[in-house]
């Protein structure tokens, strides 16, 4: 419906992008053009759709020559999951009283986060504010292959015991693309295992790392909790 009622419509196939529809006849169908020409011509017309390669999945930049309409390419895996953490975080904030309490099973609660690094694991343990009684569990296992991050863990581990839906998108956050300051990561040749420090910092090999060291060569994120660079 969308490319239905686009006026201009560009199709990306590997690196340049062909005219797929146009009825403003300024477009060759089929005709091949830049991903330059394509910003510009979204950014100076209105209704225009690209279409990224996969015919399954439409980007769908509705575009006018007003600033808060223009035309912007979609988010990368990082800042998605950035999103998600700060959405992990709020989300816990978020389900607790003024108190600091949440209320579970028809009455207040308490709850302890108990995480293990190491078994990528973050457990929440609910209890009556009365008397410390347990009243329920929840516990989130990162995947051997995922990227493990305390604050989703958290927001998981919480939903569970409270009995609430987890959201999809913590299930299935993209992984982070971008090392930092606070990371722990894996190097790929070696299989060593460190935590990312800044260049400033006198680093306690071989537990740390500096960032440029980390950016140089390849490796895994394990854990981008970065809980003690207060992010």
């Amino acid at each position: 419906m969308l490319i239905d009622h686009a006026r201009t419509v560009f199709e990306k196939k590997d690196d340049n992008y062909f005219g797929y529809k146009s009825s403003l006849g300024d477009i060759v169908i089929g005709g091949s053009y830049s991903y330059k020409f394509v910003v510009h011509y979204a950014k100076t017309n209105e209704d225009v759709v690209i279409i990224p390669g996969d015919v399954n999945r439409v980007t769908t930049p509705v575009c006018t020559t007003q600033e808060d309409r223009l035309w912007k390419p979609e988010k990368s895996a990082q800042a998605s999951r950035d999103e998600i953490v700060e959405q992990a975080k709020a989300d816990v904030a978020k389900l607790a009283n003024k108190y600091g309490y949440y209320y579970a099973y028809g009455r207040n609660t308490k709850a302890e986060f108990i995480v293990n690094c190491e078994k990528r694991t973050v457990v929440t343990i609910l209890r009556w504010v009365a008397d410390g009684q347990i009243v329920a569990r929840g516990i989130a296992k990162a995947a051997p292959s995922d990227c493990f991050n305390v604050h989703i863990g958290r927001a998981i581990a919480l939903k569970r015991a409270l009995g609430l839906a987890v959201p999809d998108e913590y299930l299935n956050a993209p992984q982070p693309t971008e090392v930092r300051v606070g990371d722990v990561i894996r190097y790929e040749a070696s299989g060593r295992v460190a935590t990312v420090v800044s260049n400033e910092s006198d680093a306690d090999l071989p537990a740390e790392t500096y960032l440029t060291t980390a950016e140089s060569y390849l490796n895994r994120i394990i854990d981008d909790s970065r809980e003690e660079v207060g992010e």
